[in-house]
């Protein structure tokens, strides 16, 4: 008889979790939901200025999620104290979110590299490039004038 009891006495106590449980899923859900629209995004984008301000706002993202999941409102809260044995997969999780932030920390770092380095020099090569186009058009343009107005016109008067 202690057995019907010991049930009883666990079924409120799994009543009251179930709303924070539904609370729990529905902010990890939202939050995959940005996840993977900020992801879409940044695989899609090929502007490195773009792309490094993707990262960070991925960085503030996942931190806050991943401290949510791994919280007491977190995945323990959904899976429930029922499933224990779920536990080991849970580690597994969490592990990976560290090795996740690892990654993209050396992205990040890949991104201001290649900025200050190859992209920045690339950029003043662009605009060296076009302000010697300007200039060479101005002078071909004064060339035309001078030729066609002072040498040209000259003669035909």
């Amino acid at each position: 008889m202690a057995r019907p009891s010991a049930r009883a006495a666990t079924a409120p106590a799994a009543k009251s979790a179930a709303p924070q449980r539904r609370a729990a899923r529905t902010r990890i859900d939202d939050e995959h939901r940005q996840l993977g629209e900020l992801l879409v995004s940044l695989v899609h984008t090929h502007d490195l200025h773009r792309v490094d301000k993707l990262l960070g706002d991925l960085r503030t993202l996942l931190v806050h999620h991943f401290e949510g999941e791994e919280g007491a409102q977190g995945l323990h809260s959904v899976v429930g104290e029922g499933a224990s044995h779920r536990l080991p997969n849970l580690q597994h999780l969490f592990d990976e979110h560290r090795e996740f932030l690892a990654r993209l920390e050396e992205l990040q770092t890949a991104t201001a590299a290649a900025l200050a380095g190859p992209v920045a020099e690339i950029a003043e090569g662009i605009h060296r490039l076009a302000e010697s186009l300007r200039r060479h058009e101005a002078e071909e343009e004064r060339l035309f004038g001078e030729a066609f107005y002072t040498d040209l016109g000259g003669r035909s008067s």
